[in-house]
């Protein structure tokens, strides 16, 4: 019964290594706006819309990724918009976690972030 089972897992093993050796993913935790630092990035694309996962997608692309393959969020305040405008206040939701994902052996370029637009 052992063997079989180690000889399952080997296959199982292989089948794995063979599979997946061409795909990468990386988990971004608390994405901040750019590289502030400081300022959380709001879980929508623009205020208000495109929010979850067309914003998360976007934030993968920018960071040279296809998609994103999962996501969390939490309230957070300040935030700001993958296109720029800041919301401040107890309404404001942040990814708390995004896990990007690309079918590459490596991530492409890192993008320049959208022209900001403010209020």
């Amino acid at each position: 019964m052992q063997n079989i089972a180690r000889g399952f897992l080997v296959g199982v093993g292989v089948l794995l290594g063979a599979s997946g050796a061409s795909a990468l993913e990386a988990r971004f935790d608390r994405p901040t706006y750019k590289t502030q630092g400081q300022v959380r990035l709001d879980n929508c694309e623009r205020f208000g819309s495109s929010c979850g996962q067309p914003a998360a997608d976007h934030y993968c692309q920018l960071q040279g990724y296809e998609r994103a393959v999962s996501f969390e969020t939490v309230r957070a305040s300040p935030t700001r918009v993958i296109f720029g405008q800041q919301c401040n206040g107890p309404g404001c939701v942040a990814f708390k976690r995004i896990a990007c994902f690309t079918s590459a052996q490596q991530r492409g370029r890192v993008r320049d972030w959208p022209q900001i637009i403010d209020d």
